[in-house]
């Protein structure tokens, strides 16, 4: 819990000072090993964890071919057998 606290704090610090930064890139949790992975990776490499620990991380979505980044909803709606291919998870 003190690293998500952590982590947030430097997020509004660098909001506050001006700092660029890629929200996409920053979700993620360490593993066992305290070693960093993004949300992506867990979502692909233990999906029971990420119901287990982060069920918020089920609201996220994708960038598309133009770096837009859309919700899981607007995949589904518009492009289902792409969004069904890549995060399963949604299903």
């Amino acid at each position: 819990m003190k690293l998500r606290r952590f982590v947030a704090g430097v997020l509004v610090l660098g909001f506050l000072a001006g700092v660029p930064i890629v929200a996409h890139a920053a979700w993620g949790d360490y593993d066992d090993h305290h070693v960093w992975h993004s949300g992506d990776w867990w979502f692909d490499h233990d999906p029971a964890w990420v119901k287990a620990h982060h069920p918020d991380w089920y609201e996220r979505g994708d960038f598309d071919d133009h770096h837009h980044w859309h919700d899981r909803a607007w995949w589904k709606a518009h492009d289902p057998k792409w969004a069904h291919e890549h995060h399963h998870d949604w299903w």
